[in-house]
């Protein structure tokens, strides 16, 4: 099925994908995602948990198998009218981060009330992300309401120790970094300890490192990272 025409700036970030997160304590949410057997799935929990890495990769998967998906990232399209849903029940696959920005804006709820109708006609599927559950969300179109009920809803948690440092290993794998645990162990006691801080830090060290051609090591990271 041909794309349709997103908004300039908007889609995902085609090098996310299932395996660079790290599930820990949200493993029964990552294997609702990777089956892709729900035609509606709510998540929600604080920023930085890994709810937009997870629809992405959910968009990235679809994109592999052959479908079309797109991922709308609704704090980044504010300035853009509602109308931008219209024909999206074309495509196999819709991810829309950030639910939050949406609710009490009437036309904005009732487009997305009218893409829910219309992708469960087609047999396509919708997954959204939200900072609170769908009872806290603060939607004043009742119908809609509803309707985000209607699938499994994971609260996803902040990786505990033991997962971050297993995403530090796997994210420096993954950019060829000889990360020693020495260093991991370093940087977990220094660095905020949220998903995105630590690929954040991550890819600082990939690039300084590529630029300087050094290996990693702690004075190396400290400088980096000014630490």
């Amino acid at each position: 099925m041909s794309a349709l025409q997103l908004p300039l700036g908007i889609g995902f970030h085609n090098t996310v994908d299932f395996d660079g997160y790290v599930a820990g304590n949200n493993a029964e949410a990552v294997s609702s995602l990777r089956s892709a057997n729900d035609p509606f799935i709510y998540l929600w929990g604080e920023a930085a948990v890994g709810k937009s890495h997870l629809l992405q990769a959910a968009c990235r998967a679809q994109q592999e198998q052959g479908d079309s998906s797109a991922y709308i990232p609704l704090q980044e399209i504010s300035s853009f009218a509602p109308e931008m849903l219209d024909g999206m029940e074309l495509l196999e696959l819709v991810c829309i981060d950030d639910l939050d920005r949406l609710a009490g804006d009437t036309g904005w709820e009732m487009a997305l009330f009218n893409l829910f109708n219309r992708l469960r006609e087609n047999s396509g599927r919708l997954l959204v992300s939200a900072s609170v559950s769908p009872a806290y969300l603060p939607i004043e179109l009742p119908d809609l309401a509803s309707r985000l009920t209607w699938g499994p809803c994971y609260h996803l948690t902040p990786p505990d120790d033991a997962s971050r440092l297993q995403l530090l290993i796997l994210g420096a794998a993954k950019r060829g970094l000889d990360l020693k645990p020495e260093i991991a162990q370093f940087l977990l006691q220094r660095i905020p300890r949220d998903t995105r801080s630590i690929l954040q830090r991550l890819e600082q060290l990939d690039q300084a490192s590529l630029a300087a051609q050094r290996r990693l090591t702690i004075p190396f990271v400290r400088e980096i990272l000014k630490l």
